[in-house]
């Protein structure tokens, strides 16, 4: 087992202190939210060589610079561009200005792209739950390493759409629309979001995910995901970054061929917190039914493109990382003595993830030990 770096085990240990006041003593103030929020940014946007993907990021922030404005707008409007355009076009905008109007050097991009990222998961969690450090702390192995500090595209594109879930529930169509727009400049991915502004709002019960669920694993082994052809593959792709996304993430043909991992152990846990709450969640919590309908889509997703592992991994972990915040919510809606079982199942669970991630050669291809982790500003 390696060792992370104490940067990351401040911000848990924060983490964990605060998310037992905020669940068993009384609300926390929400300057300490931020106060995290900041110190994530200077761990994540700061980082020296530190991500398997920094390097390829870092090529793009290159490429960038050969690209003109008038290409960048064309593909904004999905027009042929006179210069093709490899990389989503606001992701290239953002890296052309911070070198064209500032001469920014690349550790800068990484820090606003952080920023901006921690801004967005900060007021969805804000939005969204009671208990934004206990949620944070459950999602932050691996999800901090692989999205804030690996796929800062997809990580960032993603929370914007997060985001944009406040104008579904204010009914602001255009705010929406724009929201999905922006963030699929980004990265292409936050497209399939696009009908969630509808679907969330569909009316869903037990039976209606027990069939939808059992349909989508009938229909896992016949691949109906290739109907689609090149659509999803630009969904899904991250162009000169997927080898560094694998440097994460690896898929054996054991799993493959039915075979049991992480994924579908989390898949598991997230349909039996849907099912088990879905009653006293629907009563008690205001706007489940959003969080249950698209947690609903990433596992019927996930199914379906089982057979995939880049679009089973990034196309539905987009999906499910929204879902996940019903298990933390689920406390909400309980008895003490249930709620104290949920807790500790979390913590066990963050735990576990801590103890995988720190098992295999994930935190050493992102340099995340002791020795190998390094910050343009931290010591």
């Amino acid at each position: 087992m390696s060792l992370l770096h104490p940067y990351f085990l401040i911000i848990i240990v924060f983490l964990i202190i605060f998310s037992y006041q905020e669940v068993f003593r009384q609300k926390v103030d929400r300057k300490y939210l931020y106060f995290l929020g900041i110190f994530m940014v200077l761990v994540a946007g700061l980082r020296n060589e530190v991500g398997a993907d920094y390097g390829s990021y870092r090529g793009i922030y290159v490429y960038s610079d050969t690209v003109d404005y008038i290409s960048i707008i064309f593909k904004g409007l999905h027009l042929d561009s006179p210069q093709p355009v490899v990389v989503e076009w606001l992701y290239v905008l953002i890296n052309k200005l911070l070198l064209n109007v500032f001469n920014a050097p690349y550790y800068m991009l990484t820090l606003v792209i952080a920023s901006l990222a921690v801004f967005f998961k900060m007021q969805y969690v804000e939005d969204n739950t009671f208990y934004p450090f206990t949620f944070i702390l459950f999602m932050f192995v691996p999800g901090f390493f692989i999205g804030e500090c690996g796929q800062i595209r997809q990580n960032l594109g993603v929370f914007m759409v997060y985001f944009a879930v406040r104008f579904i529930k204010e009914k602001k169509l255009i705010y929406y629309l724009l929201c999905i727009y922006l963030a699929g400049g980004i990265h292409n991915v936050c497209y399939a979001f696009l009908p969630m502004y509808w679907v969330a709002r569909i009316p869903v019960n037990k039976g209606i995910m027990l069939g939808a669920i059992l349909v989508s694993i009938i229909m896992s082994p016949f691949e109906v995901y290739r109907v689609f052809g090149s659509f999803l593959d630009g969904l899904a792709s991250d162009s000169v970054v997927v080898g560094g996304f694998n440097a994460y993430m690896e898929e054996t043909a054991e799993r493959l061929n039915g075979g049991i991992g992480i994924p579908e152990v989390m898949t598991a846990i997230l349909t039996f917190f849907l099912f088990f709450f879905d009653t006293k969640m629907v009563e008690k919590y205001p706007y489940y039914e959003y969080h249950r309908n698209y947690a609903l889509v990433g596992i019927c997703f996930y199914f379906i493109f089982r057979n995939n592992p880049v679009f089973s991994s990034r196309l539905v972990g987009a999906f499910t990382g929204f879902g996940f915040i019903i298990i933390p919510n689920a406390m909400y809606v309980v008895s003490k003595s249930t709620k104290t079982a949920i807790y500790s199942f979390i913590i066990a669970l963050f735990i576990f993830n801590f103890v995988v991630f720190s098992s295999f050669r994930n935190i050493i291809a992102g340099r995340f030990t002791i020795d190998l982790y390094h910050n343009f500003l931290l010591p």
